[in-house]
């Protein structure tokens, strides 16, 4: 399977699957950004509300920013979309007027200006999606009525969604371990080269040959126009740059990505053994941390994490009520381990890893570390579903839960 080679080893409940596939057309995967944008008459910002097909976050403000004719720094946002969906976020342009984008036209997209920010957005302007899913061929609500009852009682999985780790080849948090290692050799042909099944097939061909002959010349001639940031790096090696200075030549965001991505697979191992080992996920330990959960326009959103020594018993009263739940470490080098977590370490070590080596000679591969809520809290919220062969689930969650993760306990399979 391949959630496990992402550290997704299981489930917590124990319900039947309904089954069924997800994501024929993007209108079947509707997502809507819900969030406080604070604005301001005065704001050097544009904010727009776009709703989109079949786009990607960054490609879109990579576009938008050049129907604008300015720099795409200039366009910030609060987190990243699938592409292939329909979604409705916001985005916040310096520097515009709202007249330099009301002749703005880019297909598939409606683009809708709601007013000036002093400050570009960003993720803690978000608290959460509104997801509407239509699900194909599954099963009848009397399975759905039971997981929903199972997973308030024990907790949702938040689990980092495959789409943390790549589009159709799962391989970024390889290329982050191998940066990590400090093998920047073995780190780029990962990330350009090494064949996924799932790709496709003409293009998986060209990488398996690429893979076995590290030819740059052979990838610059036969690599899709498409992968350009493939093509770029196979530039760099042309101009007699090593694998080392390709690297960092990428945008900052996606050096970033190959670290986070690491974390991401150490957080999933840690989330699937913390439920074998408990069944459940709403058991607070000495040495645990908690995160705390607030209501901003009734809607729950993640808040601050912290130990949870200084006052368990205050903590284990805010689980039981749903105002705080259990938090894992996205591990880093300034992560005190203490407790259950430390089994983190053995996942490094098995890596030939510490957590020393997160502090690395470059700032984008370098992460201090924090912490990522375990549970969902999806009692704070309606998940409703109308039933029949073909149905629509809808439920809101709070920023950074996937809305992937959420419906395979329902479904009990890989979804994509």
């Amino acid at each position: 399977m391949v959630e496990e080679k992402v550290g997704i080893e299981c489930y917590i409940s124990s319900t039947p699957g309904m089954m069924g596939k997800i994501k024929n057309e993007p209108e079947d995967f509707y997502v809507e950004e819900i969030g406080e944008l604070n604005l301001s008459d005065d704001g050097e910002y544009l904010v727009v509300k776009v709703e989109k097909r079949n786009w990607d976050t960054l490609n879109f403000a990579r576009v938008l920013s050049n129907m604008l004719g300015i720099s795409q720094k200039r366009v910030s946002f609060a987190g990243t979309k699938d592409k292939r969906a329909l979604t409705v976020q916001y985005y916040a342009i310096r520097g515009v007027k709202a007249e330099d984008v009301e002749n703005v036209r880019i297909a598939d997209a409606k683009i809708e200006v709601v007013g000036y920010a002093r400050r570009q957005i960003q993720l803690g302007v978000l608290l959460g999606n509104f997801f509407r899913i239509k699900v194909y061929d599954c099963r009848d609500g009397k399975l759905f009525e039971e997981t929903r009852e199972e997973l308030k009682e024990k907790g949702t999985p938040n689990f980092f969604g495959l789409q943390r780790f790549g589009s159709i080849r799962y391989i970024t948090h390889e290329v982050g371990k191998l940066i990590l290692q400090g093998n920047y050799e073995e780190a780029f042909w990962v990330y350009v080269a090494k064949p996924f099944e799932g790709e496709n097939e003409d293009t998986r061909k060209i990488r398996e040959e690429l893979w076995k002959t590290r030819d740059p010349r052979f990838g610059l001639r036969e690599l899709p126009k498409y992968l350009r940031y493939e093509r770029n790096l196979l530039q760099k090696l042309r101009e007699g740059k090593s694998e080392e200075e390709a690297l960092l030549s990428l945008p900052k965001n996606l050096k970033m990505m190959f670290i986070h991505a690491y974390q991401s697979y150490i957080f999933n191992r840690l989330l699937s053994g913390r439920i074998r080992q408990f069944g459940e996920i709403k058991t607070v330990e000495e040495g645990d941390a908690a995160c705390y959960i607030t209501l901003k326009k009734t809607r729950p959103t993640f808040a601050d994490c912290s130990n949870v020594a200084a006052n368990r018993s205050r903590v284990r009263y805010l689980v039981r009520e749903r105002m705080a739940t259990l938090a894992l470490p996205l591990v880093g080098y300034e992560t005190e381990l203490k407790g259950w977590s430390r089994i983190a370490l053995e996942f490094l070590s098995e890596d030939d890893l510490s957590l020393e080596s997160f502090k690395t000679d470059h700032k984008e591969f370098s992460s201090s570390g924090s912490y990522r809520p375990a549970d969902m809290i999806i009692e704070h919220t309606e998940i409703s579903f109308d039933g029949g062969t073909d149905s629509t689930f809808s439920f809101y969650l709070p920023k950074g839960c996937y809305a992937t993760i959420m419906l395979r306990e329902f479904l009990k399979r890989e979804l994509f």
